[in-house]
C-alpha cells in the first residue's frame, strides 16, 4: 500500500469537505459547477435571484415561486426553461435533463402581458425528467414518475410510479412501487 497516496486522498477529500462547508456547496452538486455559478450569477448577473446553482445558460423567471425538496435542482443542466409564474412544486431528489421545460402559466390570447392563472405544477419525489421534455402549466407527477425525453405532459398523473412519454405525454409502462427484494442467498 502507498501511504502517500492514501494520505493525498484523504488530505484532498477533508480539503473538499472544507470548501464546500466554506462555499455552501449543496449534496450532489460539482464544486467546481458551483463556483462557476456563482461567477455567472453573481458577477455576470446571470439568474441573480435564483437561490439554488442553475447552468448559465437556464433561465428561471419568478425563482421565488419554486418550492424545491431536498437535493433537487432543475436547471443545473443547461438550456433549461423554468417559468413558475403559477408556482412550480418540486419533491425530493428529482433529476432534470438538459433543455427541460417547466411552464406554469399562459399568455392571455388577447393580452401578452398578462397570464392566465392555473393551478401549480406539482412534481413528486425521486421523479426524472428526461432532456428536451416539457411540463405545461397545473400538471402533477406522482412520486416516482419518469418523463421520456422530449415528451410533452399536458395532464396530470399524480399516481406516479410510471414512465411517461409521446406528445401528449401518456403513460408507456407502470413500475412496481414495491422496491425489489435482495436475495439473501449469496450463491453464485
Amino acid at each position: 500500500m502507498d501511504v502517500g497516496k492514501l494520505g493525498s486522498y484523504t488530505m484532498r477529500d477533508k480539503l473538499r469537505k472544507v470548501v464546500r462547508t466554506l462555499l455552501r456547496v449543496p449534496e450532489k452538486v460539482d464544486i467546481a459547477f458551483y463556483v462557476q455559478n456563482l461567477f455567472w450569477k453573481y458577477v455576470l448577473g446571470v439568474n441573480r435571484r435564483v437561490p439554488w446553482p442553475v447552468h448559465f445558460t437556464s433561465r428561471v423567471a419568478a425563482p421565488e415561486k419554486v418550492r424545491l425538496g431536498r437535493c433537487s435542482y432543475p436547471g443545473d443542466m443547461p438550456g433549461c426553461y423554468i417559468q413558475a409564474i403559477n408556482g412550480i412544486i418540486i419533491g425530493d431528489e428529482c433529476i432534470f435533463g438538459p433543455g427541460v421545460g417547466l411552464i406554469s402559466a399562459n399568455h392571455d390570447p388577447e393580452n401578452y402581458d398578462r397570464h392566465l392563472p392555473a393551478p401549480p405544477i406539482r412534481i413528486g419525489n425521486y421523479c426524472w425528467v428526461g432532456m428536451h421534455a416539457v411540463i405545461l402549466p397545473g400538471v402533477e407527477l406522482g412520486d416516482h414518475t419518469i418523463v421520456g425525453a422530449g415528451s410533452v405532459v399536458t395532464q396530470s398523473f399524480p399516481e406516479g410510479y410510471c414512465v411517461l412519454a409521446g406528445n401528449p405525454a401518456r403513460i408507456i409502462k407502470r413500475l412496481s412501487a414495491t422496491p425489489p427484494r435482495l436475495s439473501s442467498d449469496n450463491t453464485a
